[in-house]
């Protein structure tokens, strides 16, 4: 999404955060082009290290200024894109169907939309794959907060963590399973969501009427063998 300098510019010198509720670094810097849309920020994340973070991934919540995660980026625009492309693909099969667009015309539209389906199947094999490394990394995460919990719950309870440090530490770790459970959820939610998508265009199928032979009437000459009984005088 587009955000301009405008809307932003209020947050330089504060913390940028990822959906999740996590502190990605402080802002320290606003690149803008001249339309005044925001093009990238510069983000002090630590230890004195500075990376810069594209504008398009950007969004206001509130009072906070959202980093969206790359891999939610590249789900969203890829869903966008195969919704775009499949309600194409129909539309162009029910106007063929009843005459509303050529053959040729048809076939040459619907190659085109072919032609992107096949870019989005690789597309998907590489989100997929990017979504499969992220659900690792938060399982590792969650298993070390996990063990940490554990860990101050029985130096606590052998008298050798005080309250207080123990308090503080408990509520750090609740806040950080909370947010990377979410974070996890979401990320098994959308690859549960690929995997099951359906990426081959299915081919428009003429639909063949069957013309009932007529039955014979009075007026039908028809082909039965007729039977003379003669008498004779």
């Amino acid at each position: 999404m587009i955000i301009t300098l405008e809307e932003i510019r209020r947050f330089l010198g504060r913390p940028l955060q990822d959906p999740y509720g996590r502190a990605y670094g402080r802002i320290v810097g606003i690149s803008a082009n001249l339309k005044d849309e925001v093009t990238a920020v510069g983000v002090e994340v630590g230890s004195g290290e500075f990376v810069q973070c594209p504008g398009d991934r950007l969004s206001v919540s509130g009072e906070n200024l959202v980093l969206l995660p790359a891999w939610k980026q590249e789900s969203d625009e890829f869903r966008k894109e195969f919704e775009v492309v499949t309600k194409r693909l129909r539309a162009l099969d029910e106007l063929f169907s009843v005459g509303d667009i050529q053959k040729d015309v048809y076939e040459d539209l619907r190659k085109q939309h072919e032609d992107a389906i096949n870019q989005l199947k690789s597309k998907r094999v590489e989100i997929l794959e990017t979504l499969n490394q992220r659900t690792g990394t938060l399982s590792t995460q969650l298993r070390q907060l996990q063990t940490h919990m554990a860990g101050n719950k029985m130096l606590h309870a052998s008298g050798e963590f005080d309250d207080t440090s123990y308090k503080a530490a408990s509520e750090a770790i609740d806040t950080g399973l909370i947010r990377a459970m979410a974070e996890k959820k979401e990320v098994e939610s959308i690859s549960s969501y690929l995997g099951k998508l359906e990426t081959n265009p299915v081919s428009y199928q003429p639909q063949i009427t069957t013309i009932p032979t007529p039955t014979p009437t009075s007026s039908q000459p028809n082909n039965q063998a007729v039977i003379l009984h003669v008498r004779e005088a």
